[in-house]
């Protein structure tokens, strides 16, 4: 395989990992609210009926805490794939036989996504 055909591969697949990560880190971001909502509803009901801090609460915090953690850590795997596809359109733009290939425009797409987000 020739230099432009693996990096035209490489374009593709980190720009996939950038976008999925992308679509990750919304869906737990949602999901946090979501289990905070819960929460406040389990924390709601338990004060309203005078009760201890209940199972449900437990584990809703539990949740939230764990949906959080996905959101940090998603983030940094989102920082990490875009600049290596960063690095890589970079590299890329060096060689005259990509400088209009669609792999490399469809990267550059989705880096400026990631950086307007």
């Amino acid at each position: 395989m020739s230099d432009s055909a693996a990096t035209r591969r490489q374009l593709k697949i980190k720009a996939g990992v950038v976008k999925r990560y992308q679509k990750e880190l919304a869906l737990y971001r949602t999901e946090v609210v979501e289990n905070e909502r819960k929460l406040r509803s389990f924390t709601d009901t338990a004060a309203s009926t005078n009760e201890g801090e209940s199972w449900d609460v437990r584990n809703a915090a539990s949740l939230v805490r764990e949906s959080e953690n996905m959101v940090r850590d998603t983030t940094t795997r989102l920082e990490r794939a875009a600049g290596e596809l960063e690095d890589l359109l970079k590299s890329a733009k060096r060689n005259a036989e990509l400088e209009q290939d669609p792999q490399l425009r469809n990267a550059e797409t989705v880096l400026a996504a990631v950086s307007s987000a």
